[in-house]
């Protein structure tokens, strides 16, 4: 039986799983063509796929496990299994698999192609190859299709996988420093770069440089000294609708509103019906202007000594 493809080498300790009818001799041949590929310095072990849990193999004990490489391959591998297979593999360690898939998902035990990938990589298995068909003769897919009892076209596909490089449950210390941190040297400034934004006093007093008088820098309108009624804001101050000083008045119309020095002008008092110059007749009951004669709109009311006194 060709093992070439296996990847086994000297010196490697091979799981070999088997499964359903196969013949003693076919186990045999399989086994014997292992034991050539190993050496006298590796080790073959045959186990039956349903006894894997109960054999108690220590953890991280064998360089590669194949399981269902035996025909006739009915084993169907479940995540236990496939979990058990992970244990017992060293890190690294090769898988390789050979189950029977559907074409299309019946939703039965037996699993399609990409749902056995999927089913490897759930159990912690890395590095899986895409599964490929293994050729079959009619007879062996007839009997095949006949045990698992499917409706569907049902062929047997070889898969690769690996066990991570690392033990399941490894742990391993990280490093944290929480010591002082070392304070990192502030570059030094080169002399020559701060010399050219520094003015010394030196520099001041020599010849060569030419200073600017501010007083050059101010024109002929800058020297006038502009009218204060200019300075007011034009929401400030008598002529305002407003008519009161701003929150932050700074023209000193405020001033002149709290020492009562202002040149507002009172309105005259006007009539509210219009009608008070007609007469009494005219005049409303609350008029200031009830006994008083008629007189012309806007002419001055005067009063002579006589109406001024009482009636006797």
């Amino acid at each position: 039986m060709d093992t070439s493809d296996y990847g086994v080498c000297m010196g490697h300790r091979v799981l070999l799983l088997w499964s359903g009818s196969q013949t003693p001799e076919s186990i045999q041949d399989m086994v014997t063509s292992l034991t050539d590929k190993v050496g006298a310095g590796g080790q073959v072990q045959v186990e039956h796929v349903d006894r894997l849990g109960l054999s108690g193999h220590n953890a991280s004990n064998f360089d590669i496990v194949l399981s269902g490489v035996c025909q006739p391959c009915i084993a169907i591998h479940s995540p236990e299994l496939l979990t058990e297979m992970a244990r017992v593999l060293k890190p690294s360690g090769h898988l390789i698999l050979q189950e029977p898939v559907l074409g299309a998902d019946d939703s039965t035990r037996v699993l399609t192609a990409q749902k056995l990938a999927s089913r490897l990589r759930l159990s912690g298995f890395v590095d899986i190859s895409q599964p490929y068909t293994v050729s079959l003769t009619d007879d062996e897919l007839s009997e095949l299709k006949s045990t698992l009892v499917v409706s569907t076209a049902v062929t047997v596909a070889q898969t690769r996988a690996s066990k991570p490089n690392y033990e399941v449950g490894a742990t391993s210390q990280l490093k944290l420093s929480f010591g002082k941190k070392q304070e990192t040297a502030v570059p030094k400034v080169d002399e020559d770069v701060a010399r050219i934004w520094t003015l010394s006093a030196n520099d001041v007093l020599d010849d060569d440089v030419e200073l600017v008088d501010s007083d050059d820098l101010l024109d002929e309108e800058d020297l006038i000294r502009p009218d204060a009624a200019s300075l007011k804001a034009p929401e400030c101050g008598p002529n305002s609708k407003k008519k009161k000083a701003c929150k932050n008045c700074t023209c000193g119309f405020a001033e002149e509103l709290e020492s009562g020095n202002t040149s507002q002008k009172s309105k005259p008092a006007t009539s509210a019906c219009g009608s008070c110059y007609l007469g009494d007749a005219f005049r409303c009951a609350s008029c200031p202007y009830l006994g008083m004669p008629a007189f012309k709109p806007g002419e001055k009311i005067s009063l002579s000594n006589r109406q001024l006194k009482a009636d006797a």
